[in-house]
């Protein structure tokens, strides 16, 4: 290790060689694209030779190795999950009209909206301030993970089941 820290191309392919192999099956665990895979192993890489002077005990280099492949490779994992694939044909150009939304599609989420909250206004009022609470969408909303917690969350969305229930108008009764 101390020949790699000195410039030893040799001592480094020798370092790669023999832990590369664990670097790989971590990364590949994470199943990650084949790019982003190559990428993660890439930064691993990269991070040894920057902090490779810094590290005191030789012996500790495999584990090392370990928890840096898998920050990487979860750091990257999270990345992807924030991409969201965009169809490019609903991506507006600007050059023509915007896309006029269906009106069908409209009507049915304004219900779905107006159902909710007439299912909120049935609950109590703590059930309808946690509820309200849990539905701020606004920026400047605190994250659902502070606002709430998992069990208000489950307690609250069983009431709204129960709720909307009992709100929802029987289909396939007619009446007389």
């Amino acid at each position: 290790m101390l020949a790699a820290c000195n410039g030893d191309a040799g001592a480094w392919e020798e370092i790669v060689d023999r832990h590369l192999p664990a670097v790989n099956r971590i990364a590949r665990s994470y199943r990650l694209p084949r790019q982003d895979r190559e990428d993660a192993v890439q930064t691993v890489w990269l991070n040894l030779n920057q902090h490779l002077p810094r590290l005191r005990h030789p012996h500790l280099l495999r584990a090392w190795l370990i928890r840096v492949t898998r920050d990487v490779c979860g750091r990257q994992r999270d990345r992807l999950r924030k991409l969201v694939p965009v169809d490019p044909h609903r991506l507006i150009t600007g050059s023509g009209p915007a896309p006029v939304p269906d009106v069908e599609d409209v009507y049915l989420r304004k219900e779905r909206h107006a159902e909710l909250y007439r299912a909120i206004d049935a609950l109590g009022p703590i059930d309808r301030r946690v509820a309200r609470h849990y539905l701020d969408d606004s920026p400047d909303a605190a994250p659902l993970s502070h606002r709430t917690t998992a069990n208000e969350r489950r307690n609250l969305l069983r009431r709204l089941r129960r709720s909307l229930a009992r709100t929802e108008p029987t289909k396939g009764v007619r009446d007389p």
